[in-house]
């Protein structure tokens, strides 16, 4: 379905196809909401414009989307940590304390004293 932003859904939530325009995702939705065994209603969706169509035998309605409560994340790992992690998770970045420069990274003068 990668490039086709409308997708006409069954009301078991299973995907029936996917279109690059909303226009033939509406009628091809309406053709096949007459078919037998069609599970009603039918949904077709523009994640980019947040709204839908839901379509039943007594109506085709249009449906805009509201976000209504924004959640806390999940309390799994970061999917972009990187590799070099150690096992207590802490960045590595963050091992080292900043505050006190190393002593190896002195700056030295182009006239030799430092």
């Amino acid at each position: 379905m990668d490039g086709h932003r409308f997708v006409v859904w069954d009301a078991d939530g299973q995907p029936l196809g996917a279109f690059a325009d909303f226009d033939t995702a509406h009628e091809w939705a309406h053709g096949r909401m007459r078919q037998a065994l069609t599970r009603l209603p039918l949904t077709v969706d523009d994640r980019v414009a947040k709204v839908s169509r839901r379509l039943s035998h007594a109506r085709c309605e249009l449906v805009a989307w509201a976000e209504f409560a924004v959640l806390p994340g999940c309390d799994l790992p970061s999917l972009h940590r990187p590799s070099t992690a150690t096992a207590d998770s802490t960045p590595a970045h963050e091992h080292h304390d900043h505050r006190h420069p190393h002593p190896s990274r002195a700056v030295r003068s182009p006239r030799g004293s430092a």
